[in-house]
């Protein structure tokens, strides 16, 4: 498959750099475009357009460490990179309507296995993603703790 654009979703969580490691991976030899995307979910009592100045100071930060590691401190580097800090109602799909818009071939994003109930489960934004995305996702779970 010959991917031209990747979106990573960027949470500020321990598996953004197993994420940018992979898509730099995948990136490093085509020249590709990567955009890193962090979601602000803004709660259904305020306006999606609300002043939320200290989620998007984290989504800011989180978006700066992330393009510098993707920069430099890979082993890998990306040289098209372009994070995006967006506000939304939920996650997944901001990420999805991102890909589309921005006509995306593939979303890779770092997932976590929890419980819910006693059932294993990859979280709802992860459940939305693969269900509604029109392309290709790869995921990379991070190692459970034994």
């Amino acid at each position: 498959m010959q991917y031209r654009r990747i979106l990573v979703p960027i949470t500020g969580g321990s598996g953004d750099r197993r994420a940018l490691d992979l898509a730099c991976a995948l990136a490093s030899k085509k020249n590709l475009e990567v955009i890193l995307v962090y979601v602000v979910e803004v709660k259904q009592s305020l306006p999606l357009d609300a002043d939320m100045p200290e989620e998007v100071g984290v989504g800011e930060e989180c978006l700066a460490v992330a393009e510098t590691y993707a920069r430099g401190g890979a082993e890998l580097k990306l040289h098209k990179v372009m994070p995006e800090l967006l506000q939304a109602r939920t996650a997944g799909a901001a990420i999805v309507d991102e890909a589309i818009e921005r006509d995306c071939d593939v979303i890779l994003m770092a997932c976590k296995l929890n419980e819910n109930l006693g059932q294993p489960t990859l979280g709802e934004t992860v459940n939305y993603v693969l269900r509604t995305a029109p392309c290709e996702v790869i995921l990379t779970r991070e190692a459970a703790e034994i």
